[in-house]
């Protein structure tokens, strides 16, 4: 009896302490993924990521730098991520001297591995355009980015629940639903 107590007891205290860990994070987009032309078989992606805020000032040092001197940026806001596979990663915003948006994601040790700068829609391809107007032709356009991934560019259109994220070819286009604030 005592032995089940004991068990019973650590279970409820193991749930709690996850329980409060948790309520100050969120975990990160889960995106799924085929692997076959059939699509019975999927993966998730990027689920378990835990995000949170924090000052600039404790940002590394490699990875300021490195963003802003890709991005010739002023930030503002600062966020870490902990994915799944135990990585860090640094989500910086702010604004470029252009005054346009700008979002990176860099490594401590200073990496690039994302950076999204808001543009102006002339400076989109047309092959792009032409493919979100083809999925949201009605829909108003608030926004557009350009968003450059280890040398490959992806243009995001964004509009009122959603953003569009197509190829710079406008071969691949996915649509994501925008996260709600509380």
């Amino acid at each position: 009896m005592m032995i089940v107590c004991t068990t019973t007891c650590r279970r409820i205290l193991t749930i709690t302490g996850i329980a409060l860990l948790t309520s100050s994070v969120y975990l990160g987009e889960a995106q799924a993924q085929s692997f076959n032309n059939s699509g019975s078989f999927l993966i998730a992606q990027n689920l378990g990521g835990i995000v949170r805020k924090i000052p600039l000032e404790e940002v590394a040092l490699p990875a300021m730098s490195s963003a802003k001197t890709a991005t010739n940026a002023e930030f503002n806001q600062a966020r870490i991520e902990l994915k799944s596979d135990g990585s860090l990663i640094y989500i910086l915003r702010g604004r470029n001297q252009q005054g346009f948006d700008v979002e990176v994601q860099v490594t401590p040790s200073g990496t690039l591995v994302q950076v999204d700068e808001q543009i102006e829609t002339s400076g989109v391809p047309e092959i792009a355009v032409k493919a979100f107007k083809r999925w949201a032709p009605n829909d108003q356009l608030i926004s557009t980015w350009r968003s450059t991934r280890l040398g490959e560019f992806f243009y995001q259109f964004v509009i009122q629940d959603f953003w569009l994220e197509i190829a710079a070819d406008g071969n691949k286009v996915m649509i994501y639903r925008k996260k709600i604030k509380i």
